[in-house]
């Protein structure tokens, strides 16, 4: 029983609770506790996702048409949030960020014990990045439902 609920929970997922649980793992991992880093690995590949990145050429231009602008805009004041790095004024700018946000949480999942010795810091900052997407997206977010009634006299 517990297994069905666990891949309901899994599977009604959205940017900000998924950021949020990658942060609690990196924060788990930073104060040795660390069970697991599947949220950071499923953020990683929603980030990917939704900004249509390509994991092949670095410099490859994607199309506008399959971007998500909500999510762009998210991760941008993210960026600016965590102080990674300041607001980008450009979309090449921002995916390039991205990017490299992205390939820093895939090394982490990849091998945690090194990130940690290697790159403390880095863990620290992308912990902080994650806490800000999730504040950020959930912001951004449109409402789930929307109040359909009201008052006769409120136009």
């Amino acid at each position: 029983m517990s297994n069905v609920a666990q891949e309901l929970f899994e599977f009604h997922f959205d940017l900000p609770s998924l950021a949020c649980h990658a942060a609690i793992e990196l924060d788990n991992l930073l104060r040795g506790k660390s069970t697991g880093l599947n949220f950071v690995m499923q953020l990683a590949e929603v980030i990917s996702q939704e900004m249509a990145l390509s994991s092949g050429d670095t410099a490859s231009i994607i199309s506008l048409g399959h971007l998500n602008p909500a999510t762009a805009v998210a991760l941008n004041y993210a960026f600016a949030d965590s102080e990674l790095s300041s607001s980008k004024t450009k979309i090449s700018e921002l995916i390039g960020e991205i990017r490299q946000i992205v390939q820093c949480l895939r090394r982490v999942v990849e091998n945690p014990e090194k990130a940690l010795t290697e790159e403390p810091t880095k863990v620290e900052q992308l912990k902080s990045f994650c806490l800000a997407l999730s504040k950020r997206a959930l912001a951004i977010e449109t409402p789930q439902y929307q109040d359909e009634t009201q008052h006769p006299y409120r136009r």
